[in-house]
């Protein structure tokens, strides 16, 4: 029978006891104001407001209209408050899925500096192996998933991060930690730690391996290369990894060496192709390729400063 936008106005006459100062308040005319009251009056069959000098007084039905009438502006009040809040960022919910090996290396601090940015962000992250991170954005369980070096999906949209390259890893008073550069055959004589050649990156590394006329056959397969990285820096044999993942273990007395042939990884986010991202995913994935930026600068500088 009333709409919330003559439940205002009459809550403006109220306030104001003028048409004029209502209409001022809503940014209406004057005219429209009083055509609602009559309007709303006519509908009810009995009158809202007596006129006492001048001023419209509201009568005992108004007043039980506009109580009755108060959760429904608190409500309104509510939404646009949410919708506002939304808008700057300030809540929201992102579904991050990952692999291991981003999980570990750089996905904490992207979670933590962007938590601190928008405290009102729920934030939940599912940490799987490369096939079941794409299956979850596929079926819209994740939000956006971050990988290294996935393959191609018809239903997925892959944006690129960076690329990564191989890095060797190995303890600082190894032979190898002297080399400009690692190559396969420097590395097959040694006990090595890295990837299955079951999955993508241990078969690129394979492949990468045969070129140079060398087996690849690690002495410890690993499903993730962040596996590979901790048991070298637990001091056992040497990595063949992606340089996020040696530097998330990098202390004093390990090293990092670039590797030749060079081979790389593509580092990207994955969205579904059927759904639009929200803001917020749109956000976490700029802090995460501003984040990646910074720290592939600092491996770079890192390297450099080791083959002095």
């Amino acid at each position: 029978m009333l709409n919330l936008r003559q439940l205002e106005v009459l809550r403006a006459v109220v306030q104001y006891r003028t048409t004029v100062g209502a209409a001022e308040r809503l940014g209406m005319s004057q005219p429209s104001v009083s055509n609602t009251i009559r309007h709303v009056e006519t509908v009810l069959g009995f009158p809202l407001f007596e006129r006492v000098s001048n001023r419209l007084s509201p009568t005992a039905e108004m007043l039980i209209l506009l109580e009755e009438a108060e959760p429904l502006f608190l409500l309104r009040d509510a939404v646009n408050q949410r919708a506002a809040d939304l808008q700057a960022g300030r809540i929201g919910r992102i579904r991050i899925a990952s692999t291991a090996e981003l999980s570990e290396a750089i996905m904490p601090k992207v979670i933590a500096d962007f938590a601190n940015r928008s405290p009102g962000i729920q934030i939940s992250l599912e940490t799987r192996p490369l096939d079941s991170v794409l299956q979850v954005v596929e079926s819209g369980l994740a939000d956006v998933a971050f990988v290294i070096a996935p393959y191609e999906h018809h239903a997925l949209e892959y944006q690129r991060i960076a690329t990564l390259r191989a890095v060797c890893l190995c303890q600082e008073d190894d032979p190898l930690a002297q080399l400009s550069e690692v190559t396969p055959k420097d590395l097959d004589p040694r006990p090595l730690a890295g990837p299955q050649v079951a999955n993508r990156i241990g078969l690129m590394i394979a492949e990468s391996f045969g070129k140079s006329g060398v087996d690849y056959h690690p002495s410890i397969e690993t499903r993730f290369m962040n596996a590979a990285s901790r048991i070298v820096a637990h001091g056992r044999g040497v990595a063949l990894i992606d340089e996020l993942s040696a530097y998330s273990v990098l202390r004093p007395g390990l090293a990092i060496r670039p590797y030749r042939p060079e081979l790389s990884f593509e580092l990207s986010a994955v969205l579904s192709r059927t759904k639009q991202p929200s803001r917020q995913t749109k956000r976490f994935i700029k802090a995460f390729a501003d984040c990646t930026e910074t720290l592939l600068a600092d491996i770079a500088a890192a390297i450099a400063g080791s083959a002095r």
